[in-house]
């Protein structure tokens, strides 16, 4: 029985482990999700980026370029609303995440210790050790009453 009860404890650490690996897995992937969802504005500037800072190519010539296509107002209220879009998708997917995803929401499981019955020598030996302390206190109580005895006889 007591076999039993050590296997399932350690059965339990196991899939508690692999359950926690598991969220913090889903944390970090969710969370490179939300980074890319909230980086759309970056659509257009990192493409740019890459034509005049890795290729060399003169400002005047990038192919995706918003302030030659919307101007200066244009491309600030485009960045704004793709902003405003990646903020929006992002709330509705945090909404919609599952309450359990998160590792830190995790209760920790209770573990159950189940105590073995005393074998029959543990029930001799303190059967042994109830009537050894039954007999020092009958034996205390003799000596006080002897004492109490002999106090009487010396007032006398």
């Amino acid at each position: 029985m007591a076999r039993r009860v050590k296997l399932s404890v350690a059965k339990k650490a196991v899939d508690s482990t692999l359950r926690r690996i598991l969220n913090y897995t889903a944390e970090i992937i969710i969370a490179i999700i939300l980074l890319v969802v909230i980086s759309i504005p970056l659509a257009f500037v990192i493409p740019m980026w890459f034509q005049v800072v890795v290729l060399g190519r003169p400002r005047t010539w990038v192919a995706l370029d918003p302030l030659r296509w919307f101007g200066l107002d244009g491309a600030l209220w485009l960045t704004l609303l793709l902003g405003f879009v990646s903020f929006v998708m992002a709330y509705v997917y945090i909404l919609k995440m599952k309450p359990g995803v998160s590792a830190d929401a995790e209760p920790e499981p209770v573990e159950e210790v189940v105590e073995d019955e005393p074998s029959e020598e543990e029930d001799e030996d303190r059967e042994e050790e109830v009537e050894n302390e039954e007999e020092e206190v009958e034996e205390e109580e003799i000596e006080e009453e002897e004492v109490e005895e002999e106090e009487e006889l010396e007032e006398d």
